[in-house]
């Protein structure tokens, strides 16, 4: 009789460890088969990437890349006004008592349009304070360019006759200083042809292509005011063709202009760092061989 509860109690005690086993393993098969589950859902959305439609929807759920700023100032000096314009003095006079000036232009170039940022002195009668002005342009209009500055240049006749005007008209490829001179012909800065455009005359055009601009490359000043030396020419150009950081100037002292552009091309940003850490990688190497 012993020898049987005996048998009975190893029975019950050999089920309920198959009974806990069997428990475990169901909960451990269970957490495998959602593991799974969510690695196939996983590998589903990967392969849903190289699907055009998808590849649409998020485009258009993602905001624009900003690809390209351009930081753009410009001088003119008496002999622009009184010589390249041909004002009279009271014309002149008209300019400083009612006239605003442009004291630089921030264009910052996303992927699908540019938005310029004109930061401008007003008139003198207005105690001369800075205003800043935002506008969008989207390249591919019918007009395809837009009207950033415009400076009288003479008293309103009171007939409906346009004054002349000088106006900064950004385009798709480039900043031009033009003006509205009926009957003068001035061939602008940098080598450029006079071009009319109906009465308007092209004084200045800055190409906002790097090809273009490559021939203006110039030293930074604002480099050379950081390192506390004024001396431009002790800093050479940047070696490395993937510099994202650039400056470009343009001084014509027989037309009176000087104008300036800073472009950080940020498409160029992550290249450039990566050839700055491969070359102190280079460097570091180079020291500890010697």
């Amino acid at each position: 009789m012993e020898i049987l509860w005996t048998a009975m109690g190893i029975c019950v005690i050999v089920c309920f460890v198959f009974f806990v086993l069997a428990q475990h393993w169901q909960r451990v098969l269970r957490r495998q088969a959602l593991t799974i589950r969510r690695l196939a859902d996983r590998l589903q959305e990967i392969e849903q990437v190289d699907d055009p439609e998808f590849r649409r929807r998020l485009e258009q759920s993602t905001p624009m890349p900003l690809e390209q700023v351009f930081t753009f100032s410009f001088r003119l000096s008496d002999r622009f006004w009184t010589e390249a314009l041909q004002l009279r003095e009271d014309d002149l006079d008209y300019i400083r008592k009612h006239g605003s000036f442009v004291g630089s232009v921030k264009l910052e170039r996303w992927r699908s349009h540019a938005v310029a940022t004109i930061t401008e002195v007003l008139p003198a009668s207005e105690s001369a304070h800075w205003q800043t002005r935002t506008l969008d342009f989207y390249p591919g209009t019918p007009a395809d360019s837009l009207t950033l500055w415009e400076l009288r240049l003479a008293r309103p006749s009171g007939s409906a006759e346009r004054p002349p005007s000088l106006e900064l008209i950004l385009r798709g490829d480039s900043l031009d200083l033009c003006a509205d001179l009926p009957g003068s012909s001035h061939a602008p800065a940098n080598g450029e042809a006079a071009e009319p455009e109906g009465e308007k005359r092209i004084f200045l055009r800055v190409p906002l292509e790097a090809a273009k601009l490559a021939e203006f490359r110039s030293y930074d000043p604002l480099i050379a005011a950081g390192n506390g030396n004024g001396d431009s020419n002790t800093h050479s150009l940047p070696s490395n063709g993937s510099s994202w950081r650039t400056f470009y100037a343009g001084p014509d002292e027989g037309l009176g202009v000087e104008w300036q552009l800073w472009l950080r091309d940020l498409t160029k940003k992550a290249e450039w760092e990566r050839w700055k850490i491969l070359e102190t990688t280079g460097a570091l190497s180079g020291s500890a061989e010697n």
